[in-house]
């Protein structure tokens, strides 16, 4: 059999085959599901966390402080999302995304996020300027980020290809559903006094007081809500610049 008949069989037998879905409450590990045609359906809280402008950072700057750069927000974040019960399940050039299960999937998101606003705001820039100025260097770069979380019903299946001895190497979770659609597109919707954590109303509706008010005053976290259009749909969305550390 040609390479080119392979391909084409192969792709025949995962459109035609049938999927055996189970329900879950927890994220799945790659392992839990087979790679044949097994799948999980679950609600989830997806949270994209994008470094912005990493175009112009790697222009301005050199290739190793870029790479420094991009790495401390990677990590930061990802140190985050774990700390939160989230997830870590994409890497994506300068973003990641984190998935939360269970019943506080939404609270420990947006503590999630509050938490990596205070990383940029707090540890990461001010390490950063003080770096440069130690170094005598002017230009000073500063991070800039976009968060987007969206909660909802997702189908988890897991993608890839098996090596010649019929190992299930080079494969890993997809997610489908509008949730982590949105939420990547959320973490590009930065450029407002607003802030740079955007969610949708039906994260918004998941979190506690404690969590729609600052934490020393009764003043409130988030903007009014507006309604936007984000890819094919119409959602009211919230915005914040606060942070906070736990």
């Amino acid at each position: 059999m040609s390479f080119e008949t392979d391909l084409e069989e192969k792709i025949k037998t995962i459109l035609n085959e049938g999927w055996k879905t189970s329900q879950g409450k927890s994220v799945p590990r790659t392992n839990d599901i087979a790679l044949k045609n097994g799948s999980v359906e679950m609600e989830a809280a997806f949270l994209y966390a994008d470094l912005a402008d990493s175009t112009a950072l790697q222009k301005n700057y050199n290739a190793k402080f870029a790479a420094k750069a991009i790495r401390t927000y990677l990590a930061g974040a990802s140190t985050i999302i774990r700390k939160f019960d989230g997830d870590i399940k994409s890497f994506d050039g300068d973003r990641v995304m984190g998935v939360f299960g269970g019943e506080s999937k939404g609270e420990n998101a947006v503590k999630a996020a509050y938490m990596i606003n205070w990383l940029v705001k707090k540890v990461i820039n001010p390490l950063v300027k003080e770096r440069h100025e130690n170094n005598g260097t002017k230009t000073v770069w500063t991070a800039q980020h976009g968060i987007g979380i969206d909660v909802g019903s997702t189908f988890v299946a897991r993608a890839g290809v098996r090596n010649a001895s019929g190992e299930t190497t080079h494969n890993d979770l997809i997610f489908t559903g509008r949730a982590p659609n949105v939420a990547a597109k959320l973490s590009a919707l930065r450029g407002t006094q607003a802030g740079p954590i955007v969610i949708t109303k039906d994260v918004f509706d998941l979190l506690n007081q404690g969590q729609k008010k600052k934490l020393k005053s009764d003043s409130p976290v988030w903007s009014s809500p507006t309604v936007e259009k984000v890819g094919p749909y119409s959602l009211t969305l919230y915005r914040t610049n606060y942070w906070r550390k736990t």
